[in-house]
């Protein structure tokens, strides 16, 4: 589904994008899951940095899906999934602090 059958205002991109930034998101968390292992302190940095920009992204998403000629069911959709990505990156730095402070 492109972002101009939703009526977003964006930009085409094309398959080739999509899949570009999958494979940067996979290596991002590898990197940062690999840190951990090599240097607890420096993972959890990189996966705060990646969090921090994942979660940029879906502030993004909520602010074009608020911005939405759309229909109010794509519309609303979009909003929850961008909300509930937000709370499982939060959740998912609740839980690295607290594996940090335990070991």
């Amino acid at each position: 589904m492109s972002a101009q059958s939703l009526k977003l205002q964006t930009t085409t991109i094309s398959m080739a994008h999509m899949w570009q930034g999958l494979l940067i998101a996979l290596v991002l968390y590898f990197l940062g899951i690999l840190a951990v292992y090599v240097n607890r302190l420096l993972g959890f940095y990189v996966l705060g940095l990646v969090l921090l920009i994942y979660s940029l992204g879906l502030i993004s998403a909520l602010m074009s899906g608020y911005q939405s000629t759309a229909a109010m069911e794509i519309k609303l959709l979009l909003e929850v999934v961008a909300a509930i990505g937000l709370g499982i990156n939060f959740y998912t730095v609740v839980l690295l602090t607290r594996w940090r402070q335990n070991h």
